[in-house]
C-alpha cells in the first residue's frame, strides 16, 4: 500500500509526542522502585532525564514504553492516573480550558486545541441536539499498544472535564470500542453509568443544560494568556500560520458540509481574495487545506470503524462514493477497501 497520507495522517516518526511530565505521571502511579523504574524507561530506550523539566518524548517512545509497562504492571494500570491527571500535566491547553468563563467556553477551547496537547488526535464535534458531543479521532498510523494510548487520551480528557463540572461530573458520559479487556470491570467501577462500552469510537458527552455553568476556576486574564500559548503551539506544531490552524479547525467542526472558500473567508472577517492570497504565500490553498482534513478523517474512519464506505463518503460531503474512491486513490494511492485491509 502506498504511503501517501495527508498531513493530517501522520507517522508517528512526525510527531514530538507528549511532555515527559506526562509519562512521569504515570510512572509514579506504579508500585515500583527506581531501579524497575529504570528498567521500565531502558526497553523504551529512554533516559530518565527524559522525564524531566520540558522535553516532549517521541511517540514511537512512548507506546514501547506502554509496552513496557503493560508486561509488568496489572491490568488497568492506567485508569486511576489518567483520571487523576491535574490541568497543569495537560500544559498550557489544560490551563486555558480550567479558565475559561464557562463550561462551553472550555469545551470549545479543548476541540479547537486539542492537538497541541495530543497531537497525534483531534476532537471532531458530532452535531446531537444540545448536548455537546465529540469524537477522538486518530491523526497516525501506527501498531503497537495503540488502543490503550488512545483510552488512557479519553480517560484524561474526561478527568480534564470532570474538573469543570464540579457536582455534576458524574453527568459526563463516555464512549470507548467494544473489545477484550481484561480491565473492564475497574473502568465500570471506577465511572459507574458514565461509561459505554459500544461501537468503534472513542468520544465524549456533556449534556446541553452544564454548558452555560461557570467553571470554578474561571480567569480572564490566565485564559486569554493560555490561549495566545495554544496558538502559537499550534501554528508550529503543523508548521503553518494561525489562519491556517483556525481554517483546518473550522473544516473538521462540520467536515460533511464545509463552507465555500467565499463562506470560510467572510466568517473570518476576510475578503475571498485575502484568504487566497494569504494561504497562497505560504504555498497553501483553501481547496488542499479541505482534501487534507478530508484524508485524515476518511483514514481513521476507514482504519479504526466498521461503517460502511458510503457512510463514510456521505459524512465527508461526498455524494457519490464513486468520488469519493477516487479521491482515496489520490490520497493514499489505492481504494477505500485496500486501505481498510491494510497492508498485505
Amino acid at each position: 500500500m502506498s504511503g501517501h497520507f495527508s498531513p493530517f495522517f501522520a507517522q508517528p516518526g512526525d510527531f514530538e509526542g507528549l511532555p515527559g511530565l506526562y509519562l512521569a505521571h504515570f510512572l509514579d502511579a506504579l508500585p515500583i522502585d527506581a531501579d524497575r523504574r529504570r528498567a521500565l524507561l531502558a526497553e523504551a530506550n529512554m533516559a530518565p532525564e527524559a522525564l524531566s523539566g520540558s522535553r516532549r518524548v517521541a511517540l514511537s517512545r512512548v507506546l514501547e514504553l506502554i509496552e513496557a509497562i503493560d508486561r509488568q504492571a496489572r491490568p488497568g494500570w492506567h485508569i486511576r492516573p489518567a483520571l487523576d491527571m491535574e490541568a497543569a500535566h495537560h500544559g498550557p491547553l489544560g490551563v486555558a480550558v480550567i479558565s475559561a468563563p464557562t463550561v462551553a467556553d472550555a469545551l470549545a477551547t479543548l476541540t479547537r486545541f486539542e492537538a497541541v496537547r495530543a497531537p497525534f488526535v483531534h476532537l471532531q464535534p458530532m452535531s446531537a441536539d444540545k448536548t455537546w458531543r465529540a469524537r477522538i479521532i486518530s491523526t497516525t498510523a501506527t501498531e503497537g499498544p495503540w488502543p490503550v494510548l488512545m483510552e488512557i487520551n479519553l480517560l484524561a480528557l474526561a478527568g480534564l472535564i470532570r474538573r469543570l463540572l464540579g457536582a455534576g461530573a458524574n453527568r459526563l458520559r463516555l464512549r470507548m470500542p467494544r473489545c477484550y479487556r481484561p480491565w473492564k470491570r475497574q473502568l465500570l467501577e471506577v465511572l459507574p453509568q458514565q461509561i459505554e462500552i459500544a461501537g468503534a469510537d472513542y468520544c465524549l458527552a456533556v449534556p446541553g443544560e452544564m454548558l452555560q455553568q461557570a467553571c470554578p476556576l474561571a480567569d480572564a486574564r490566565l485564559h486569554e494568556d493560555a490561549v495566545a500559548r495554544c496558538q502559537s503551539l499550534m501554528a508550529e506544531r503543523f508548521d503553518c500560520g494561525p489562519l491556517e490552524a483556525e481554517i483546518r479547525r473550522r473544516l473538521l467542526a462540520d467536515i460533511a458540509h464545509p463552507p465555500t472558500q467565499v463562506d470560510m473567508a467572510r466568517a473570518l472577517g476576510l475578503s475571498s481574495r485575502s484568504l487566497h492570497r494569504r494561504l497562497g504565500e505560504r504555498g497553501r490553498s483553501y481547496r488542499g487545506l479541505l482534501g487534507e482534513v478530508r484524508a485524515g478523517v476518511a483514514a481513521h474512519r476507514l482504519r479504526y470503524s466498521r461503517d460502511p464506505v458510503s457512510s463514510i463518503a456521505a459524512d465527508l460531503g461526498y455524494q457519490d462514493t464513486a468520488n469519493f474512491g477516487r479521491a482515496c486513490r489520490r490520497w493514499f494511492g489505492c481504494s477505500p477497501g485496500r486501505l481498510r485491509r491494510g497492508p498485505d
